[in-house]
């Protein structure tokens, strides 16, 4: 229940940041919170789960952060918050989030809608739900 309400603020913080160090601070507390949550992982079916959704909320904050206010995707701007995150050690080079946007192709086809079961299943280990869908107009979620 903690973990849910961290990631609420995190998210809610995140939205109304107005500086890119406000977002990375707010990146690098939301990726420990993950690490800790997947280090508490009791099998690998749990542990491949939350990171599925771990990534997936990771990559929602970074399109929202990249989006418009009419709700489209700044081809380059996700491309530059694609290449900072690399640069910090956030993301990999191999991400396809990262491969995406350099190529500058479609990247929301890689937030994905996560079945109900396995959000429940994640929300029991710890996880928090998914965004509703006024956080990412465009992408619906859930």
């Amino acid at each position: 229940m903690i973990a849910q309400k961290l990631r609420a603020w995190i998210r809610a913080e995140y939205a109304r940041a107005e500086s890119t160090e406000r977002r990375e601070q707010l990146l690098d507390v939301r990726i420990g919170l993950s690490r800790h949550l997947e280090n508490q992982a009791r099998t690998f079916e749990e542990l491949r789960r939350l990171k599925i959704l771990h990534e997936t909320q990771f990559r929602c904050l970074l399109v929202s952060e990249a989006s418009t206010l009419s709700g489209q995707v700044n081809k380059l701007a996700i491309r530059e918050i694609a290449e900072r995150e690399v640069r910090k050690g956030r993301m990999k080079p191999t991400d396809e989030l990262y491969v995406r946007a350099k190529a500058m192709l479609d990247v929301l086809c890689l937030v994905q809608p996560i079945s109900p079961h396995e959000v429940e299943e994640a929300i029991s280990k710890g996880a928090e739900e998914l965004p509703p869908s006024g956080y990412l107009p465009q992408i619906s979620i859930g």
